[in-house]
């Protein structure tokens, strides 16, 4: 199915939401490390693409990077109080850093994207609303189950790959 086919587009690519959303708030967390040139652009587009939800917050975890990336970060959180900022003192790697992300995030729909730009930001409403289309939102799980020795759990966190 191409998700682009079954939502209505609004003029800057934000998917419309749907009249009966059950999705108003969203988390996103963005693992970074020696990221400093793609803060700023990735987040002027996910400050677009997330700006009509009723709340969002977007998680940068800083992987240990030895560039000006967390100074860029706290740069711009100043002006957006919607961007939170995590660091680890030494490299993790991105898995630990996405799980440090999902750890403080508030919301209950969380959405991962690469520090780099790979991913764009705008498909996060196509996302959205293909998971508000679904029959029983709450049951959706975007991502593998995780079970780990200790017991099952799910992965609450997708990379957004449409």
């Amino acid at each position: 199915m191409n998700l682009r086919d079954d939502v209505q587009l609004q003029p800057g690519g934000r998917a419309a939401p749907p009249a009966a959303s059950v999705i108003h708030a969203v988390t996103a967390v963005v693992p970074a490390h020696n990221e400093a040139p793609n803060i700023g652009p990735l987040v002027e587009e996910l400050g677009a693409a997330l700006g009509g939800l009723s709340r969002f917050e977007v998680i940068y975890v800083d992987d240990g990077s030895s560039d000006e990336t967390w100074r860029e970060l706290e740069r711009l959180s100043r002006e957006r109080p919607w961007l939170k900022l995590l660091r680890h003192e030494t490299c993790c790697g991105q898995s630990t850093a996405i799980r440090t992300g999902v750890k403080a995030a508030r919301e209950e729909w969380i959405v991962t994207l690469d520090g780099d730009g790979q991913n764009d930001p705008a498909d996060i409403g196509l996302l959205l609303a293909a998971a508000a289309g679904h029959p029983a939102p709450g049951e959706l799980q975007l991502g593998p189950s995780v079970k780990p020795s200790g017991g099952a759990c799910f992965n609450r966190c997708s990379t957004l790959g449409l």
